[in-house]
């Protein structure tokens, strides 16, 4: 997403017509995401990097077609900055932002966890961020998904490292937290699960349905689904058979 792109020509599919929509980002920017709030807007946020390693996560509204101010969520030296695991930004009814981004907690590779920032004011300043997550251990925490939710809180999912060393396995976890840093208690939803694919959500109705993909004791990385029905979680379903084999 340089910041001044080459002029892209309009182009017609199916009598639809598709156009590029300018976007103020550095050049460098990278691991866009874009997404729709339950406020009904568009946002945008995207990686853009700095000096000696510094980054930041900066994001756009989409209003009157376009757009439009730019700005800053948070900015750091010690980021895990990755393709595949990238930040992420969504807004509840009222407005209320919140955004999430990875930073590394030791010297391994792998060594990250999730910090999140929210603001009530429209993203002009944001909140001291906090990690989602209580375990701070030299491990993977990471590929988020945030979900608006009722009471002024979001609802967050996210895999999880802390038992890879004594037990191989990667955990899938959520919790609801509010913009105020306030954090419900963690809820195991699958305690083995693929270390290194998205994770998605949405609701259907008072429903929620989480995607993911699972991790069978065969080594079978098939995609699953598990349901918030109103009252409890229902326990993981396969929901496609992809019958991907990966050892280890």
């Amino acid at each position: 997403m340089p910041h001044a792109p080459k002029p892209l020509n309009r182009s017609v599919h199916n009598n639809i017509i598709v156009e590029p929509l300018p976007l103020n980002a550095a050049e460098g920017s990278r691991y866009p995401f874009i997404t729709r709030g339950a406020d009904n807007r568009i946002y945008t946020c995207w990686t853009e990097p700095g000096s000696k390693n510094n980054f930041s996560l900066r994001f756009s509204a989409y209003v009157d077609d376009a757009f439009h101010n730019v700005r800053t969520i948070a900015q750091g030296t010690d980021w895990f900055v990755n393709w595949a695991d990238f930040p992420s930004i969504t807004a509840l009814s009222d407005g209320t932002l919140a955004a999430h981004w990875l930073t590394r907690n030791g010297k391994g590779a792998y060594a990250y966890g999730i910090r999140i920032s929210c603001s009530t004011d429209e993203g002009n300043s944001w909140t001291p961020s906090f990690w989602l997550h209580d375990d701070q251990s030299a491990c993977e925490h990471g590929f988020v998904s945030i979900l608006p939710d009722d009471n002024g809180r979001f609802l967050a999912i996210w895999l999880d490292g802390r038992t890879m060393e004594k037990t191989n396995n990667t955990q899938l976890r959520m919790r609801h937290f509010d913009a105020n840093g306030v954090r419900d208690k963690e809820v195991l939803l699958d305690s083995r699960v693929c270390s290194c694919c998205q994770t998605d959500m949405t609701r259907i109705g008072k429903n929620v349905l989480v995607v993911y993909r699972d991790r069978s004791p065969s080594e079978i990385r098939d995609i699953s689904r598990i349901t918030w029905n109103g009252t409890a979680w229902e326990p993981p379903h396969n929901l496609h058979n992809d019958s991907w084999k990966i050892p280890g």
